[in-house]
């Protein structure tokens, strides 16, 4: 009896994983095998699918606030970002965790991805956290699960790659992640506080408002490129992709010639990192599309979907099995990969359960982005491990109770659907 294709395919992601392959490889390898393997489908289209699944026009948004992201980062902006935070929250009890997860969330605004947001604020608040007392694990941990944000608050590289496979509008999933990213905020800053007051964490002085102002404006112009980039979209002033080249523009100017913090050659290398990473996303793109069709091609999706549906029809359990799935995806696979090859496959039963198609993005993002915290993929926590010079065995007793609360976020986004899609009903 012939093995099913479904399961052969998932045996062969496991395996080839399981030996360290690089994704884009691991999918574009089993996407051949198989096509090579099936009579039925003509071997011609291991070229084909590839290139026209990386030509596509909205991934040049996603490569463009990569540059963005990039150059703010090695331009250390985020030193006047954590300046304004500490003046804003150094005042609570637990002063640097607070300012820790705020300078976070203004740098998510800027930067799109979580590890250039962990790798940027995790090199200056942890060695200072440390300096006051706090524990390396609850510094590394603050860090990590911050870092997060940058993938629900808009320009989420993840949201732009959801955008893309499930053709959604980017204007009201960026729209639909600002308010989920200030309940994390929130949630992330409660929790900080709660274990600064049992473990009698310091306070960073009293709140003085001069100071305020004095920071806020050093901040005021990194801070004018998110409200350009979202001013920008929801007002139909440019498309996601003209705001991907004006903040790339508006970046280089303010690191090389406002704050002249980077040099020409610097710049050049920071390009270069970057370029180097968009080659990676686009062949990521490239292989996960090749998967995807043949996957397409044989009904697998809905095979899944009917699969979940023959468990349950209600709407709560099979939700609940979709959540779990892709919490779970997330610890073995990072986001990037995880979006262009299961929200295709997921979508389908999503819209027969009649999700919305924004909330289903920002379920699948915010669970991705909890499954990266969790070992044995930990990228973002690997990044703040090794900024802190800990492991990550270490690192896990503080990151459970942050990691709890961004489930109780989850739990919320889930049930109250108006968290994501009130926002972009309003101004959309």
């Amino acid at each position: 009896m012939p093995l099913d294709p479904g399961y052969l395919i998932l045996m062969m992601l496991v395996i080839f994983l399981l030996t360290g392959m690089p994704i884009a490889f691991v999918l574009g390898v089993t996407a051949m095998v198989m096509i090579l393997l099936d009579p039925n489908v003509m071997p011609q289209i291991m070229g084909m699918v590839p290139f026209g699944g990386a030509n596509n026009y909205l991934l040049v948004a996603a490569l463009l606030f990569m540059v963005a992201g990039e150059v703010m980062n090695q331009g250390r902006i985020a030193e006047r970002l954590i300046n304004f935070a500490s003046s804003l929250v150094g005042h609570i009890r637990g002063g640097l965790a607070h300012v820790n997860i705020l300078t976070s969330l203004f740098f998510s605004e800027i930067s799109g991805t979580a590890t250039s947001d962990a790798a940027a604020i995790g090199s200056v608040m942890i060695p200072q956290m440390k300096k006051r007392g706090y524990s390396v694990a609850f510094a590394a941990a603050v860090t990590a699960t911050s870092a997060t944000m940058a993938i629900i608050v808009p320009p989420s590289l993840n949201l732009i790659l959801y955008a893309y496979v499930s053709d959604t509008s980017i204007a009201q999933l960026f729209a639909a992640g600002i308010v989920p990213g200030f309940v994390v905020c929130f949630a992330l800053m409660f929790t900080a506080y709660v274990i600064s007051v049992r473990q009698g964490y310091p306070i960073e002085g009293k709140f003085v408002f001069k100071n305020m102002i004095d920071t806020g404006r050093e901040a005021i112009i990194p801070i004018t490129l998110p409200i350009l980039i979202l001013g920008g979209i929801l007002g139909g002033i440019f498309t996601p992709t003209e705001a991907g080249a004006v903040a790339a523009l508006w970046a280089i100017i303010l690191a090389t010639l406002y704050y002249r913090s980077l040099t020409f050659r610097a710049l050049l290398d920071t390009l270069r990192i970057a370029g180097k990473r968009s080659a990676m996303l686009m062949f990521i793109v490239a292989t996960s599309t090749l998967l995807g069709w043949y996957l397409t091609n044989k009904g697998i999706p809905q095979d899944i979907a009917q699969g979940i549906l023959g468990i349950s029809d209600n709407y709560w359990v099979v939700l609940l099995a979709i959540n779990i799935f892709f919490l779970l995806a997330g610890t073995i696979v990072h986001g990037t990969p995880a979006i262009l090859m299961l929200v295709p496959i997921f979508l389908p039963l999503a819209d027969q359960l009649g999700i919305d198609r924004v909330h289903f993005g920002l379920i699948v993002t915010i669970n991705l982005g909890i499954g990266q915290q969790t070992p044995p993929v930990a990228s973002v926590v690997l990044v703040t491990c090794s900024i802190a010079r800990i492991s990550i065995g270490a690192i896990i007793p503080s990151l459970a109770w942050f990691l709890l609360a961004m489930l109780v976020v989850l739990a919320l986004i889930n049930v109250f659907p108006a968290l994501s899609l009130w926002l972009p009903s309003i101004i959309l």
